[in-house]
């Protein structure tokens, strides 16, 4: 199988924790970790330190670091278990030491590598484990620029690390900022001072359709990642992307064949179970200690 021949993902899962919930004191010993907490909140233990459990952020854990966490309130994690092949590599992790916790945001790069993971199991190729490993391995080494970078200038980098990808396009910007609102051709063209033909012509020669066809583009995007990554419900998510419940459930049937019921349980089908990337990963490292809650 093609892997990167610097760094491995072996294992990688979406997991969910219940209130007064978490896992008991353990260690690694030839394994590193990666926790990055989609929402809720708790505590982590690491070694001897304690770290707040923060939403958008991520826990970087090495090989032999003893760690437990437990969670105050219902909470969702990607969690990942790699190694690192390049000696180079490892120096620079080790020297470099990543900071803990660490404000990553929305992450759609490590959300898109977990919908990698979800397609390798429903069609494996050769080439998605080595997407996941060069992709995993990029996010790694922007983490550390990104802390070098505010060392050196003592002030927050202007990386475009922690936002969302979009076209380099004052109107997009704008959808996006006002996803939740019901917004027309009249209202987009009224802030840009445009007539709404302009508008038009302007989208039909850049992107080949019409602004009101990818502004429901954008929010039917955004709602995947709702229905990926959150426990809000249907009728929620709709309001969020600025559309009706009943509206926003045809509309998603039509683009995606799918309900979007139907589409977080096909999503939901890996939450909890382990995506291994590696066929000789062994079977005693998958296992987590006992998640215990508290009486």
């Amino acid at each position: 199988m093609l892997r990167d021949d610097q760094l491995n993902v072996f294992w990688m899962s979406r997991i969910d924790y219940e209130k007064n919930t978490g896992v008991k004191s353990h260690f690694h010993d030839d394994l590193y970790q990666f926790i990055y907490l989609i929402d809720g909140e708790g505590t982590m233990h690491i070694n001897d330190e304690v770290f707040d459990l923060l939403p958008k952020h991520a826990y970087f854990i090495s090989k032999g670091d003893k760690h437990r966490f437990y969670f105050t309130s219902h909470s969702s994690t990607i969690d990942l278990k790699f190694d690192v092949i390049s000696q180079a590599l490892q120096e620079l992790f080790h020297n470099e030491k990543f900071p803990t916790p660490y404000f990553i945001g929305e992450s759609p790069k490590l959300k898109e590598l977990f919908k990698l993971s979800i397609r390798n199991i429903q069609k494996s190729t050769p080439i998605i484990p080595y997407r996941i490993d060069v992709g995993f391995k990029d996010i790694l080494l922007a983490i550390l620029q990104d802390k070098n970078e505010l060392l050196e200038n003592d002030s927050r980098p202007s990386s475009t690390f922690n936002r969302e990808p979009h076209p380099d396009f004052p109107v997009i910007e704008y959808m996006l900022e006002h996803l939740d609102s019901r917004i027309t051709l009249e209202d987009i063209a009224k802030h840009f001072n445009f007539h709404p033909h302009y508008i038009i012509d302007l989208f039909r020669k850049k992107f080949n359709t019409t602004p009101m066809k990818l502004l429901q583009e954008l929010r039917i995007e955004k709602s995947k990642e709702y229905l990926e990554f959150s426990n809000y419900t249907v009728t929620e998510i709709a309001a969020f992307v600025g559309l009706s419940a009943p509206y926003f459930s045809r509309l998603f049937q039509s683009r995606e064949d799918l309900s979007p019921t139907e589409y977080r349980e096909q999503a939901l089908t890996v939450v909890g179970k382990h995506i291994i990337l590696e066929e000789e990963f062994s079977p005693t490292l998958q296992k987590q200690p006992k998640i215990t809650r508290e009486i």
